[in-house]
C-alpha cells in the first residue's frame, strides 16, 4: 500500500505544478518541455494506481492520461500544443480532486 501512496502523491504533485505553470508561457522552449516531463510523470504514477480506486471516479479520463504518457514517451514530435492547454484547463483540476480523495483513503488503509 505504501507504493500506492508515493504513486498518488507524485501524481499529486506534477498536478500541482502543472498548475502553477500555467499555459501562458507554453510556447517557450523550457517551459514546454517541463511540461511534457511533468505529463510523462504523472500519466506513468497514474498507471500505478491500482483501478479499484480509479473506478470510484468514472468522470476521471484516467486511460487518457496514461495514454498521454505512452504518446509523449514514444512519438514526442506529434504532441499538439492544443492538447496541452486542453488538459490543463479543462481536466487536470478534476484529476487533481480525485487523487486527493484516492490519496485520503490510501491514508486510512494499512
Amino acid at each position: 500500500m505504501l507504493r500506492y501512496k508515493l504513486y498518488a502523491n507524485l501524481a499529486l504533485e506534477m498536478c500541482d505544478r502543472l498548475e502553477r505553470t500555467g499555459v501562458a508561457n507554453i510556447d517557450d522552449e523550457t517551459t514546454w518541455d517541463a511540461t511534457l516531463m511533468r505529463f510523462q510523470v504523472l500519466g506513468e504514477n497514474v498507471k500505478k494506481i491500482p483501478s479499484k480506486f480509479k473506478k470510484r471516479f468514472p468522470e476521471i479520463k484516467w486511460r487518457n492520461f496514461e495514454w498521454f504518457r505512452n504518446q509523449i514517451s514514444h512519438d514526442y514530435e506529434t504532441i499538439f500544443k492544443e492538447v496541452i492547454i486542453g488538459l490543463i484547463k479543462k481536466d487536470l483540476s478534476n484529476l487533481r480532486n480525485a487523487l486527493l480523495k484516492i490519496k485520503m483513503e490510501l491514508k486510512d488503509e494499512k
